[in-house]
C-alpha cells in the first residue's frame, strides 16, 4: 500500500509540474491566446551554432510565428493541411532573405515551423499556409527591431554592453508592446513580441516561461 501510494504521489507531482508547460499535439487549430512572433539575431546563433557562413549578416531573422498560451502552455502539430512549398512560391525570395535556416535548407526549416506551429495558426486572419508565411514577413517589416534599438541607441557591438531593462524598454517604447527577450551566454540572441490573434496587432507579453536575461548583456556585432 505504502508503495502504491508514493507512485501515486509521483504521478501526481509529475503531472502537477508539466501542467505549467503543457504541450497539447494533435489539438484543433485556434485553441490558443496570442501569438509570439520570434526573431532571433543571427550572431547570437551563430556563436553557439555551426552555421552556413553565407547566411550570416548583422540581423534579425525569423524563428517563427508561435501560438501561445497566458498560462506558458502551447499547441502543436494540430490537424489540418501538410505544407506545401508551392503554396508560398511567391514568397520564397523574401523568406530566404528574412525567414531562413541557419543551419540547413530552408524548406526543411519552414516544413518545421508550419507543421509544429503553422497547423494550430490557421484561425481568423490567418486562412491557409499562404497567409501564415505571408503574415510573418508582414509582422517581420511592421515590427523592426533594430530599428527599435537604435531609436535608444543601442547597437551591435563586441565591447559594449546593455542592460536588459534598456532593450525591453526600448522596444516597448518603439514598437507599443512589452516583449519578451531571452539571453544565452551573456548575449541578447531571440526577442518575442506578442500578437492579438484575431487583429494581428502587437499586445503587452504577459510573463513567458523562460524567457529572461540578467546582468550586462552584449549584442554582438559579429559571431
Amino acid at each position: 500500500m505504502r508503495l502504491i501510494a508514493a507512485l501515486l504521489s509521483v504521478l501526481l507531482l509529475a503531472s502537477t509540474a508539466q501542467s505549467t508547460v503543457t504541450i497539447y499535439e494533435s489539438s484543433k487549430p485556434g485553441d490558443f491566446d496570442f501569438y509570439l512572433f520570434v526573431q532571433q539575431w543571427i550572431y547570437s546563433y551563430c556563436d553557439s551554432q555551426t552555421c552556413i557562413q553565407n547566411k550570416e549578416r548583422e540581423a534579425f531573422t525569423i524563428h517563427g510565428l508561435w501560438p501561445e498560451n497566458s498560462d506558458g502552455s502551447y499547441p502543436s502539430f494540430c490537424s489540418g493541411p501538410s505544407f506545401n512549398v508551392n503554396a508560398i512560391q511567391d514568397l520564397e525570395d523574401q523568406l530566404n532573405y528574412d525567414w531562413p535556416s541557419l543551419t540547413g535548407p530552408n524548406t526543411d526549416f519552414w516544413t518545421h515551423e508550419f507543421s509544429k506551429h503553422g497547423t494550430c495558426s490557421i484561425t481568423g486572419p490567418i486562412t491557409d499556409i499562404h497567409d501564415y508565411f505571408a503574415t510573418g514577413i508582414k509582422l517581420y517589416t511592421e515590427f523592426n527591431i533594430t530599428a527599435a534599438l537604435e531609436s535608444e541607441n543601442i547597437y551591435p557591438s563586441d565591447s559594449n554592453t546593455y542592460k536588459p531593462a534598456d532593450i525591453t524598454n526600448a522596444i516597448s517604447t518603439h514598437l507599443g508592446g512589452k516583449p519578451g527577450i531571452q539571453c544565452s551566454s551573456g548575449q541578447l540572441s531571440t526577442v518575442a513580441v506578442c500578437i492579438d490573434k484575431d487583429s494581428l496587432s502587437i499586445m503587452d507579453c504577459p510573463e513567458l516561461q523562460g524567457w529572461s536575461c540578467s546582468g550586462s548583456v552584449k549584442f554582438p556585432s559579429s559571431a
